[in-house]
């Protein structure tokens, strides 16, 4: 076979560059490619019903309650009722005062998976009643059904301390102070419950190694000398003045954890809670 002369060498040289230098242009090109009849993204109903109960969430974050209800009244108009939304209305109903309605709509969930939500606002509606029995047996029932959720077990260790079950209050609170561990509402209730035990260094240990503000302190002892009939002075210093005039003036309050006990609270009014 005859060897390659020197001018097809250098035609082949210069054709392979060519060919380089075409698909380097191509590649560098500003204009990209067209694609003729995408096809369009599609969103679900169901995508689009979730994106509407985001928002009302989020409203009820913010404690814009009545601006949640317009939008449930407008979701309401384009899809049909869940649990989801059902939770999102009765929570609003609460929070402003029509509690019979809010009471009627937590209860169609106790047959469904929120059944625990259900019976949750139930026990706080009960508790903002002073309805004490009424409100352990729905935390019980709350808690029994999500067993690892750390603000149903809070609010049923409180209730149980209003209602002086110290032991049954243990339990709930120790539960939910490992469970979440650094939720100051849990371990504020802690402290309660080593202060109504007469237990003072362990109350302030918790205080003090959960870091609790000066203010939530004094409301903590102003909730136990409450609970344990005193005055509070003879509980460890002055307290807020609501405290003596106001029957659930502590900050861990059940009805602080959902739901406004306030409905004319302005909606950027800092929590009760720390």
């Amino acid at each position: 076979m005859s060897r390659p002369t020197l001018f097809q060498c250098r035609f082949s040289l210069l054709f392979w560059v060519f060919l380089l230098s075409l698909i380097a242009g191509c590649a560098t090109s500003p204009h990209p490619p067209v694609v003729v009849d995408a096809p369009a993204p599609k969103i679900s109903s169901q995508h689009l019903a979730n994106l509407n109960l985001q928002l009302v969430e989020r409203m009820e974050s913010e404690k814009k309650w009545y601006a949640a209800l317009s939008w449930l009244d407008r979701y309401r108009q384009q899809y049909p009722a869940s649990a989801n939304s059902d939770l999102l209305r009765a929570r609003a109903l609460a929070a402003t005062g029509s509690i019979h309605d809010a009471e009627k709509y937590f209860s169609r969930l106790l047959s469904g998976p929120l059944a625990a939500q259900g019976y949750q606002g139930l026990g706080l509606i009960a508790a903002g009643q002073n309805k004490k029995d009424r409100a352990i047996r729905n935390f019980a029932r709350a808690a029994r059904r999500a067993p690892t959720n750390a603000d149903m077990l809070n609010d049923l260790g409180y209730a149980y301390l209003q209602d002086h079950q110290l032991e049954s209050a243990r339990a709930a609170l120790f539960r939910a102070g490992e469970l979440a561990p650094d939720d100051a509402r849990i371990w504020s209730n802690i402290a309660l419950y080593y202060l109504l035990r007469n237990e003072t260094y362990q109350a302030q240990e918790v205080i003090g190694s959960h870091q609790l503000d000066w203010h939530t302190q004094q409301m903590i002892h102003a909730e136990a000398s409450r609970l344990m009939g005193q005055s509070p002075a003879r509980a460890g210093g002055p307290a807020p003045a609501q405290a003596e005039n106001n029957p659930t003036p502590f900050p861990n309050q059940p009805l602080t954890q959902i739901f406004s006990e306030d409905p004319a609270q302005p909606t950027n009014s800092s929590r009760n809670a720390p």
